[in-house]
């Protein structure tokens, strides 16, 4: 669910006066570019995001000359109407997002009117994000930069099981650079009397909602584990969604043979996008957007444009990017509340949803299968963690960020949370899960394929590996 359909669930009609954007999204805003302009002309492959970031903090600044603004009135301008600025996930941004977010604060400036009121909402024990520039340093200090009175702990937990709260709680205990260490997280007030395994306490009599590590001999023995227990779990719950459903790894290499056994058992899952054709240049995606942009000057209802749908979205079940089309659609519906807009304004959302989408990796319906990484910021009902990649830094600063990598991955799961031990090179991690949460067990019977039948290479071919020729140069047998 996006932010603003969540803003709109809370708030309702008071929510279309909030801007929400991402940084991104925010400097097209203030530099006056459309994405829709800039994949048109360029592509999204040459796109420089970060020097978008870099040329609306110059404005704010006041250090770029726009023709008929004053360098004085050129900060009021483009803010004009804004006093508040929530920043959310704010342990995970770098340098450039760290100088927008100020900018747009005016947190150097010298007079006080022009500031703009700031709340920052964050966690640096997810900050998992390091190897892309994000620095933890700066939710450290964001107290310094703004002269903050006070800091609120946020440490009610809406979405896990006891069980499962108290389990990684056991793990990042063991982080000792942490600005909430002495606040630990807890099940909020008005989940407190329920069960610490939640509805599963009574729905398995074997797990009963507790923590599971199940080990296993090998790749091959994991996915048919974790295949039994997903199994398992389905026939325990009339209620069970398939599509809250995730299996997560350290990294792709491990989620392959997962997904053999998958494909070859029938399974239906959500696929990762590691690279590709930009989404608006798949052929129904681009057929959806010309025949919209045929009539964009006009004002129509989501619902209204339901009909430009193309033909293929009424079987969605055999095309992901059909449904992806549906799902999109119905969520700039929900989003506009369905009241009469721009068609042209679709067209843009459309743009930036599908960069969105493409920057989630992920595309179709089922089981959710990605990285730890690719899964920050959602959540499952069940969630299962594969062995694998993971490793032990002698480095204490590295390691605490292993620490936070499988700490977010557990934070994942509503109901149930499984781990997979591997015999060989196990994870280093789980030594710290002991106690009355976890329950060890073995990975169920090896009846499955070898390893080697699971090993298969994965790619989604984009534009640099098409290459069109001349066939008549060819012999006519090659």
């Amino acid at each position: 669910m996006s932010l603003r359909r969540r803003l709109a669930e809370l708030v309702g009609d008071d929510a279309r006066g909030v801007t929400v954007a991402t940084y991104h999204g925010a400097a097209m805003r203030l530099t006056g570019i459309s994405l829709r302009e800039l994949t048109e002309h360029q592509g999204t492959d040459r796109l420089d995001f970060e020097a978008l970031i870099r040329e609306a903090v110059s404005l704010l600044k006041g250090e770029k000359e726009v023709p008929g603004l004053d360098r004085d009135e050129m900060r009021e301008q483009l803010l004009q109407g804004f006093s508040h600025i929530l920043v959310d996930e704010y342990q995970d941004i770098d340098q450039d997002q760290y100088d927008l977010v100020s900018a747009i604060a005016g947190r150097t400036l010298a007079e006080e009117a022009g500031r703009l009121a700031i709340m920052a909402v964050g966690d640096d024990d997810q900050n998992i994000y390091a190897f892309r520039g994000a620095n933890v340093a700066f939710i450290q200090q964001f107290q310094k930069d703004y002269q903050v009175g006070a800091i609120d702990y946020l440490v009610e937990n809406y979405r896990s099981s006891g069980h499962i709260i108290q389990a990684a709680n056991l793990l990042i205990s063991r982080n000792r650079d942490r600005m909430k260490g002495d606040h630990p997280i807890r099940v909020n007030r008005q989940r407190k009397p329920d069960a610490r395994g939640g509805r599963w306490t009574s729905l398995d009599s074997l797990g009963r909602g507790q923590v599971q590590i199940l080990k296993v001999s090998d790749a091959a023995h994991q996915a048919e584990a974790v295949f039994q227990e997903l199994s398992r779990l389905s026939t325990l719950d009339p209620h069970f969604d398939w599509n809250s459903c995730a299996v997560l790894a350290r990294t792709n290499r491990i989620l392959a043979p997962l997904r053999v056994f998958f494909e070859e058992n029938g399974m239906a899952f959500r696929r990762s996008l590691q690279s590709g054709l930009p989404l608006h240049r798949l052929r129904p995606v681009h057929c959806f957007l010309e025949t919209l942009k045929k009539i964009e000057g006009e004002i129509r209802r989501a619902s209204e444009l339901a009909v430009c749908l193309p033909r293929a979205a009424q079987d969605a079940a055999q095309d992901p990017w059909a449904a992806l089309l549906i799902e999109l659609h119905a969520a700039y519906q929900a989003e506009t509340v369905d009241a009469p807009q721009p068609v042209g304004f679709f067209v843009d959302w459309l743009y930036d949803a599908l960069a969105e989408q493409r920057r989630e990796k992920a595309i179709g319906r089922g089981l959710f299968l990605n990285t730890i990484h690719g899964a920050k910021g959602l959540e499952f009902d069940h969630v299962f963690i594969l062995d694998g990649d993971w490793h032990l830094p002698t480095q204490r600063t590295r390691r605490e960020e292993e620490r936070r990598l499988l700490y977010v991955g557990m934070t994942r799961a509503r109901q149930t949370l499984c781990l997979a031990e591997t015999a060989f090179r196990p994870n280093p991690f789980l030594d710290a899960l002991d106690g009355p949460s976890i329950l060890r067990r073995p990975g169920g019977h090896r009846n499955g394929p070898s390893p080697r039948d699971l090993f298969r290479e994965y790619r989604i071919l984009g534009l640099q590996d098409i290459h069109l020729s001349y066939a008549a140069a060819f012999p006519p047998d090659h």
